[in-house]
């Protein structure tokens, strides 16, 4: 089970500094974050691993015009190779749900280099099955 709190703001901000931002980006970034830490993974049985979460994501990205979508998924890329497991699985869930193949297999691929890509890999595995059943 994952009951570790996901990255602050400001640590998953380091990871899409590289990403020329405006002021509308900086604020959808802030929208799409908080939706990665709550509720908390693990907190209750609805979202012991991150269920809510992943559908929260989903909607929010699914009721966005083409522009913000655009933005969205490229943080959501980004997030799917965090070396912070709970914020890279729920990511590839994501990705997964919105039928993004090719960005679920860099994350794989970007797995494979990691001292404990065994771990990683299963969890990938395990939210690509959410994300099947919950959205």
């Amino acid at each position: 089970m994952l009951t570790k709190k996901l990255p602050s703001l400001s640590q998953l901000r380091l990871v899409s500094l590289r990403f020329p931002v405006i002021k509308s980006e900086i604020l959808l970034e802030e929208e799409v974050l908080e939706l990665y830490s709550s509720p908390v993974i693990g907190a209750t049985y609805n979202n012991t691993f991150g269920e809510e979460n992943i559908k929260k994501l989903v909607k929010k990205y699914r009721g966005f015009d083409e522009q913000k979508k655009r933005t969205m998924q490229a943080l959501i890329v980004s997030y799917s190779k965090s070396p912070d497991l709970a914020t890279s699985f729920v990511s590839v869930a994501v990705l997964h749900a919105l039928g993004m193949r090719r960005e679920v297999e860099d994350a794989y691929q970007w797995a494979q280099d990691l001292d404990d890509k065994e771990k990683f890999i299963h969890h990938f595995d395990i939210g690509k099955s959410l994300a099947e059943y919950f959205t």
